[in-house]
């Protein structure tokens, strides 16, 4: 049986195990699950009474996901000048932690709900959201992700000083939390939420970054997240000396030699940016199958195709408001930065390859691959349609190769997620898109006012 069939696509771009691209292809769903992918003229035949969705000129592909996020940045987008990363130190005690200081949790509600529609007006299908605050209120973010239909992990921050690796005191005071208070919370929201909405909603320990956290509470969360069965999403060498210099030397180790001796590895851990790792830290990824999640707009890894050269599973981000939510932009930068690196293996990553960082990689990240990431029986209705009637992919004749290269956020056309229609024709159906983004207009302007802060503008304001 199949209460759904979308027909007649002009390519079925699966992932599955044998990567199998089906022309003139079609999907069959009963509920949440796909019953069947096969070729459009057998399954129409065989699933005559389904309510059918025309995939005529498009391609049906796998939901995209967005391993590294900041759900309350989106709000606050164009407000703070980005330093380079060499000043990220300074950028720390900037305009970013001093509005998210002033945020309410209606504040943080609108901007998670803001994060929502983007993700699925672009097609992507779930997300991984670090650093959750207290004062954001955890029980509104994810009513809210319940009521879009998407997937997300919400990463509870855990803080125990206001630290950011060698410097001290960085946390605007509107962000400082009481380490007991954020672990009593997190474990609160877990038994709350964790697993809920059809296995939409995961709670993770996602703790403030490096110089946060003693050891002793380093093996405490370790042992929390085997307790309870959950993941961890944590910033790890991103800033260099910042960060990656604090933990030689603090602890006399590499990033990963650290994690490893507190518990922090493993397929439920993913390690945001990772981009000053070394090969004894390449090595601790591919023997614990710790999960890398690499953010192309905001750090470029020259390192990516050893990684993936060696197994270890390396997934896309987006990270945070200052960026786009749009992973198909994601693909094709980490692509373009790739193609830079002098006498590199191109072949490594070939758009297959960053096809499956933006699908089944991501899926595996979030602890989601068994249910999602590919187009086959027995897995969720986690997919998304493609419209091709653009002059940017016309002509269509190698999808896969067109797919990282030419595709946008803006082409998509349908968004299924656990078998039910969030977006068809460009309209969403779970969310009401302009009292969304009203309400972020409004918030923003509020927050900007409770901060006291004006924007710095580089060209003349007439």
């Amino acid at each position: 049986m199949a209460n759904l069939l979308i027909k007649d696509a002009k390519y079925v771009v699966t992932v599955d195990p044998k990567r199998r691209v089906i022309r003139d292809g079609a999907v069959a769903v009963e509920g949440m699950e796909i019953v069947e992918v096969g070729k459009s003229s057998e399954l129409k035949r065989k699933y005559p009474r389904a309510e059918t969705i025309d995939a005529k000129n498009k391609i049906v592909m796998p939901g995209l996901f967005d391993c590294h996020a900041h759900s309350y940045q989106n709000m606050i987008r164009g407000m703070a000048f980005v330093l380079p990363r060499r000043q990220r130190g300074a950028f720390l005690l900037g305009p970013t932690l001093r509005l998210q200081g002033v945020y309410t949790p209606e504040d943080a509600k609108a901007s998670m709900a803001l994060n929502c529609l983007e993700y699925i007006k672009s097609g992507v299908v779930g997300f991984c959201d670090w650093g959750i605050n207290l004062r954001y209120k955890i029980d509104g973010l994810a009513e809210v992700v319940r009521d879009s239909g998407i997937r997300g992990v919400l990463g509870k921050s855990v803080m125990e000083y206001p630290d950011y690796g060698s410097c001290k005191n960085v946390i605007d005071p509107g962000l400082i939390e009481d380490k007991d208070e954020c672990i009593r919370d997190t474990i609160r929201a877990i038994k709350k939420w964790h697993g809920k909405a059809d296995g939409r909603i995961q709670v993770w320990f996602g703790p403030r970054s490096v110089g946060a956290l003693s050891v002793e509470t380093y093996k405490e969360i370790a042992r929390l997240v085997k307790q309870y069965k959950v993941g961890i999403t944590y910033h790890l060498a991103e800033l260099g000396e910042l960060d990656t210099g604090f933990i030689w030397n603090t602890y006399g180790m590499s990033p990963m030699e650290f994690m490893k001796s507190v518990g922090w590895v493993g397929p439920n851990v993913s390690f945001n940016h990772c981009l000053y790792l070394t090969g004894i830290d390449f090595k601790i990824l591919m023997e614990t199958g710790t999960n890398v999640v690499h953010c192309p707009g905001t750090g470029f890894d020259t390192r990516v195709q050893d990684m993936l050269q060696m197994g270890i599973n390396v997934a896309l981000g987006c990270d945070g408001g200052h960026e786009t939510n749009d992973v198909f932009l994601a693909m094709k930068l980490e692509k373009t930065l790739q193609n830079r690196i002098p006498r590199r293996d191109l072949t490594i990553l070939y758009p297959e390859k960053l096809i499956e960082m933006a699908t089944i990689n991501g899926a595996r990240a979030l602890m989601w691959h068994r249910e999602s990431g590919s187009i086959e029986k027995g897995k969720r209705a986690d997919m998304i349609l493609v419209n091709l009637n653009k002059p940017s992919l016309t002509p269509m004749l190698n999808p896969v190769h067109d797919i990282p290269s030419r595709v946008l956020g803006s082409d998509v056309d349908t968004v299924i997620v656990n078998g039910k229609i969030l977006m068809e024709n460009r309209v969403v159906k779970t969310l009401d898109e302009d009292r969304v983004i009203e309400e972020a207009r409004r918030r923003a302007e509020e927050v900007r006012e409770r901060a006291g802060y004006e924007i710095e503008w580089h060209w003349p304001e007439i």
